[in-house]
């Protein structure tokens, strides 16, 4: 899994490999409910047929959208189970049924036409669910400045924890790790961080010349913060 990412880096795509392949889900879907629109207001059999290929072809799609989605979970989020994961994971599996009964059985124009509006609204929920994700659930104003937990997460955090990940290992992220439990087990193991058996890890000791105990409890809450927006 891992070697498709560093392929992609090697070629310069350093992005997500999942939204790009769920706009055609998405559009395809958009489409048929205009198709299906169209040919029950004009009365027009073609415009019924070209709605049903749209959803066959939203339903392949739709199948690779979803594994490209599981890579980027495991790669970027180490397979954390988030409430907003959970969410993506029921409405692609309900697309999925609302978009193999047109496909498979004959009906009226009416009946595709409500299994169409049914499919257009579970992708708008997919969509609001994947903003969730990458963008935290907000919009930042363009004249806020970022908070000095950001700042500094940024600067100190961000090269190895990318999102919240962990580059060295992607199934023990930041975002859902118990060393936010609370900020006197994250304190702790930044001044001095040790693996569970006692061993050091790659990650380097934090001190207070280095970080302080005030900007510390900036970059807890910070944390904190963005991990609530995931939920």
């Amino acid at each position: 899994m891992d070697s498709i990412y560093q392929f992609l880096q090697n070629i310069g795509y350093t992005h997500r490999i999942h939204p790009p392949l769920a706009h055609m889900p998405i559009g395809l879907v958009v489409g048929a409910l205009l198709l299906g629109l169209a040919a029950w207001w004009l009365k027009r059999p073609n415009l019924t047929a070209a709605a049903r290929y749209c959803v066959l072809i939203a339903l392949v799609f739709l199948v690779f959208t979803a594994l490209t989605g599981y890579l980027d979970w495991c790669h970027y989020y180490g397979g954390a189970w988030l409430a907003s994961i959970e969410i993506k994971l029921i409405l692609t599996g309900a697309l999925a049924v609302l978009l193999v009964f047109p496909v498979i059985l004959k009906m009226g124009t009416k009946s595709n036409l409500f299994l169409y509006t049914l499919c257009f609204l579970t992708v708008v929920g997919l969509g609001y669910y994947g903003g969730q994700l990458v963008l935290g659930g907000t919009c930042t104003p363009p004249a806020e400045k970022p908070t000095a937990g950001a700042t500094l997460y940024h600067a100190s955090c961000g090269a190895c924890h990318p999102y919240g990940d962990n580059i060295f290992n992607h199934r023990l992220p930041v975002i859902g790790s118990p060393k936010l439990q609370n900020f006197t087990v994250f304190l702790a193991f930044n001044r001095n961080p040790k693996r569970p058996d006692g061993s050091r890890p790659i990650m380097p000791a934090f001190p207070k010349d280095k970080i302080s105990d005030q900007q510390m409890q900036e970059l807890y809450d910070y944390i904190r913060k963005v991990q609530q927006r995931l939920r």
